[in-house]
């Protein structure tokens, strides 16, 4: 997955302020190591660096001194490397904290004191934030369903998603189940094909929104697309009110979007992967695919629309290009749900 720059940054000052430390450390062992006259200059370079770095004479440099200022350098070193570790394996709370301890430790410097701040303000960021919470499920293959376009944004807070044998559950209609049960055991390297959708394609296309979008169920308030209808989706494409595209692996509908031309934007909804076929960046490619249809057609804009509590989702339209146009709140029966609405320019640059 993508880094933001503000974690990009971060890392940069980090590995610098670790090189930069290992370096004064080694510096200080060929200060006790290496004798005087090695080479030219070295005999001056020694007695201004000792005095510089530990303000004492050259003949006074001992051993000791060189063990006090490792033992002074240990935590800060150890520190630096937890880190960047931490940042890696994207623990968000241990890197802010351990940052902030890099911070403290470097307040005898006013140099690396402002570096250390500026990195901690770098891991408070937004995209930071997003970037930690992402993970695994905030590739684009991990998308979760979406929804815009005259309706409020689908998703979960972070909704528990159901393992791949849930799929095919009694409580479930067959089609949810053929949907999710159909590719359980893809190929290694599975074909993948999008194609156009018609009011035919009506029953694949509400199986697999409903597999999709049923982790949401609890969410509050609920997905819309859980009451939607194979009878209203195939009126929908008839009349050309909407239209969908399915992509197929090996033959088997695992994914699904829906849009429509509003003005000068392509607005698509109902973007949904089957949680079994998730992490292979099917949405991805469904979002490209709808913006690829939006150029053909001429419109200068690709929208869609997002909870603003599924930060995870957020977070692979921003890799994308997509930028925050407009808020909305929209009042339901079940509850009250607070969404964005995120636009991408498709005029070429």
């Amino acid at each position: 997955m993508p880094k933001p720059n503000s974690i990009r940054v971060a890392q940069l000052l980090l590995v610098f302020k670790l090189a930069m430390f290992a370096f004064i450390l080694a510096v200080s062992l060929l200060l006790l190591v290496v004798p005087d006259g090695a080479w030219s200059g070295w005999t001056d370079y020694k007695t201004r660096t000792l005095h510089s770095m530990f303000g004492i004479a050259p003949e006074e440099y001992e051993a000791k001194h060189f063990w006090l200022v490792a033992v002074n350098l240990a935590p800060l070193l150890l520190a630096l490397v937890l880190t960047l570790v931490s940042i890696a394996k994207k623990k968000r709370m241990l890197s802010i904290l351990l940052a902030l301890l890099v911070f403290w430790l470097s307040s005898s410097n006013p140099v690396q004191l402002l570096l250390s701040l500026v990195i901690v303000v770098l891991l408070l960021l937004r995209s930071s934030r997003l970037y930690f919470e992402g993970d695994q499920s905030a590739s684009p293959a991990a998308a979760a369903p979406v929804e815009a376009g005259g309706r409020a944004a689908e998703g979960a807070e972070d909704a528990k998603t159901r393992e791949p044998e849930e799929a095919g559950s009694q409580d479930e209609p067959p089609e949810t189940r053929q949907a999710a049960d159909s590719e359980r055991k893809p190929k290694a390297d599975p074909a993948i094909e999008i194609r156009d959708a018609g009011p035919e394609d009506a029953q694949a296309l509400h199986a697999v929104t409903l597999a999709a979008f049923e982790e949401y169920r609890a969410a509050v308030p609920p997905s819309s697309a859980l009451e939607e209808t194979e009878s209203q989706i195939r009126e929908a494409l008839a009349e050309q009110r909407e239209f969908a595209g399915i992509l197929y692996e090996d033959g088997n509908p695992v994914g699904a979007v829906r849009y429509r031309f509003e003005d000068h934007a392509i607005v698509f909804f109902r973007l949904a992967v089957v949680p079994s076929r998730r992490k292979r960046g099917y949405a991805r490619k469904l979002v490209e695919w709808v913006e690829l249809k939006g150029r053909t057609k001429g419109v200068g804009i690709s929208r869609c629309k997002v909870r603003q509590s599924i930060h995870k989702k957020m977070f692979l339209f921003e890799n994308m290009g997509y930028e925050i146009a407009d808020q909305e709140l929209a009042i339901r029966p079940a509850g009250t749900v607070k969404f964005f609405t995120l636009e991408k320019n498709l005029e070429p640059k």
